[in-house]
């Protein structure tokens, strides 16, 4: 068993820049593109197994025989692969949105809900992002207020910078805003509830579709979203989200890293500086920023070569 190389679906949604095709020389079809789908088993957009000769991640997660010792222990009795991570090159604002939890998306939608996690690669000094409402809100009043199409005046600006962590419970409303990399690990649903697009016009020319009603069912004014800084000097893999649905460590190498996968779960890394080697019991394979891959459970012992930072998540 060796790791497996993803090749990323890519969307050309309005807000997008070219950073993904200049800095990751990703091979989009599209001038402008705001996201790589580099780990994905959802229909939305199929992630493929470069090394596997093109297969769908999903046909491979499907196949039972096969998933246990692939993706672990741990992904035996699920019925899909449980994450997405994507790239997200934001040249203008996103929406702002909420995600539901996963009994209003079982109940309503037929899916799971959507907690995710931000990595932020590059931005503006100056940069911010849209994290829950203003404290001085109170959760009755949040109908009303979107209603009245005054939610632009109650959001909570925050301040980002470059190797922040961003865990955001769903519930929680929120916007990566523009002039921002990001590196995205979430739950596996695509379930966006728009809240207000700054009076946008999309490609069709009219109004983006907004979700009002649904948003006001699921914004949950208590949800604890958190930021981290990763900006560690020192060669470390450190943990940085421990969820739920997911955890993530930051691994930062200054030269040699080594580990052993786990029987328990996969490993998706994703190359977010730098560049170096990945190398097994048999073989070495270069890896660069933009760059992503699975470390399957049963791969054994493994090391990871070079000056370069990456992000790894697992169950």
């Amino acid at each position: 068993m060796e790791p497996l190389f993803m090749k990323p679906t890519y969307k050309d949604y309005i807000w997008g820049g070219t950073r993904l095709k200049e800095v990751f020389e990703k091979d989009s079809p599209f001038e402008i593109t705001a996201e790589s789908w580099e780990i994905s088993t959802n229909d939305a957009g199929l992630s493929t197994v470069k090394n596997l000769n093109g297969m769908t991640l999903k046909e491979l997660f499907d196949d039972k025989e096969k998933r246990e010792e692939i993706f672990g222990i741990k992904t035996k009795d699920m019925e899909r692969f449980p994450l997405l991570i994507k790239f997200i090159d934001a040249k203008d604002n996103l929406s702002v949105q909420v995600h539901p939890d996963d009994e209003y998306a079982s109940q309503y939608e037929n899916d799971t809900g959507k907690t995710e996690m931000w990595y932020v690669m590059d931005c503006d000094e100056e940069a911010s992002i849209i994290c829950g409402m203003k404290e001085t809100v109170k959760q009755e009043e949040i109908a009303e207020i979107i209603r009245r199409g005054n939610i632009r005046n109650n959001l909570k600006q925050v301040p980002i910078h470059k190797g922040d962590v961003i865990y955001i419970p769903s519930g929680t409303v929120h916007a990566i805003l523009k002039d921002t990399l990001i590196c995205e690990i979430q739950q596996n649903s695509n379930l966006t509830y728009r809240v207000y697009d700054w009076d946008r016009i999309g490609k069709d020319g009219k109004p983006r579709q907004l979700h009002i009603e649904k948003a006001i069912d699921v914004i949950k004014q208590d949800t604890k979203y958190s930021i981290t800084s990763t900006n560690h000097q020192e060669e470390v893999s450190k943990n940085v989200i421990d969820g739920d649905y997911f955890k993530v460590d930051s691994v930062k190498i200054k030269s040699t890293y080594q580990s052993k996968s786990n029987k328990e779960s996969f490993e998706a890394y994703m190359v977010v500086e730098g560049n170096g080697i990945i190398k097994t019991n048999s073989k070495e394979y270069e890896i660069r920023v933009g760059d992503s891959f699975i470390v399957p459970a049963n791969l054994g012992e493994y090391e990871i070569k070079g000056e370069l930072k990456l992000l790894k998540a697992y169950l």
